[in-house]
């Protein structure tokens, strides 16, 4: 019994410390089982976290999205009353401490959101329903208020714009298909663009199906991550017709994988120098300490954001979210199947990922993002 409340009371004080005057970021998880949001302290000088708080939520905790200003978190949601989905509004504090305002009804699950430039429209693909919605932002708080709905294909994974918010990018796993849409920033409706979609790599490729897309911050340029076999993909990107066309496609698997895989997340950091796409092991083994997860990163060029892959990197079982931070230093990495999250050193030079730390998580985490504190 002592042993348990010394536990207890350790837990309870790391999640009542003020953030320091020297942590300048935070870390949010949304945890699927445990129905809430934990936010840690980035070290900057190691990356390591340090647990602050916890938010509970009204139902099981999926994706999540920042305003354009960073002064709200929409946070999605399965599980709510009558078996409905919802996103939830979150209010930033300018420390980073975030205070639940409403809870939306949504369509249906959607497997990611992302909220417009002006911070006026939510966008959200629906991967079972194979279609994807927008909805109204009011004084920052997601409503109910659908405003278009469209129907495209299943497994509609990711909803993702060009930097102007012009253009929307949605990429489909099965149908090997990355859908193209205008924005109208008055309706906030998606007009299809033409082509309405372009094809992913050619399927007898082992590593096609585009899953999530990532926009170079400096290049005309964009990448999905390829879900089935396990890939990425770089795609020119016209500024003018807001449309995508495939230029070159890797394989994310080290040469010697014997197994099954299904990539998930791509990020890229802030610099644009490197991309990073995780693999899931999906082969049936003995235990988690049989997987063979890793993270493939990919070094990208200055000018024509051609890739060129720098190393496979050992993680957590079935990363399904990363993120890196602000300054492009550090990586976490968030395993679905093994509740535990990774911090990561990013080497400036070469793009190395180096591991610092190992943390438990709450039961399937499957969000994780970065975020300044604003004091």
């Amino acid at each position: 019994m002592k042993i348990l409340l010394t536990i207890t009371f350790t837990f309870a004080l790391m999640f009542s410390t003020a953030p320091s005057a020297h942590s300048k970021q935070l870390l949010y998880l949304a945890s699927t089982e445990n129905k809430n949001i934990v936010a840690y302290q980035v070290d900057p000088k190691t990356g390591k976290l340090t647990p602050w708080f916890s938010v509970d939520l009204p139902g099981n905790t999926g994706p999540m999205a920042y305003s354009p200003d960073r002064s709200h978190i929409y946070a999605a949601m399965t599980g709510l009353k009558d078996d409905k989905a919802g996103v939830s509004t979150l209010k930033r504090s300018d420390d980073g401490r975030l205070k639940p305002l409403a809870t939306a009804t949504i369509k249906s699950r959607t497997a990611y959101i992302r909220t417009d430039v002006t911070g006026r429209y939510l966008l959200a693909s629906h991967y079972s329903a194979g279609d994807v919605t927008t909805y109204r932002i009011v004084d920052g708080v997601c409503t109910d208020e659908m405003l278009d709905h469209k129907v495209t294909e299943r497994t509609a994974h990711c909803i993702e714009l060009d930097p102007t918010g012009e253009f929307v990018f949605v990429p489909h796993t099965a149908p090997n298909k990355v859908y193209q849409f205008r924005l109208d920033g008055n309706t906030g409706k998606l007009i299809p663009n033409g082509p309405r979609f372009v094809e992913g790599p050619d399927q007898d490729h082992s590593y096609h199906g585009p899953r999530h897309y990532a926009h170079h911050p400096k290049l005309d340029i964009g990448y999905t991550s390829n879900e089935t076999g396990g890939g990425i993909t770089a795609w020119k990107f016209n500024p003018e017709k807001g449309t995508l066309s495939r230029q070159q496609t890797l394989c994310t698997l080290p040469p010697d994988y014997d197994g099954q895989s299904a990539a998930a997340d791509i990020r890229i950091t802030p610099d644009g120098r490197f991309a990073y796409v995780t693999n899931r092991d999906t082969t049936k083994r003995s235990g988690q300490d049989e997987m063979q997860d890793t993270i493939a990163g990919v070094s990208l060029d200055p000018e024509t954001g051609e890739m060129t892959l720098i190393g496979y990197f050992p993680t957590t079982y079935y990363p399904r979210s990363i993120c890196i931070d602000l300054t492009g230093r550090f990586m976490y990495s968030a395993g679905q199947l093994s509740n535990k999250l990774i911090a990561y050193h990013i080497d400036q030079r070469t793009g190395e990922l180096e591991q610092v730390a190992t943390y438990p998580t709450g039961g399937s985490p499957m969000w994780v993002m970065c975020g300044k504190v604003q004091r």
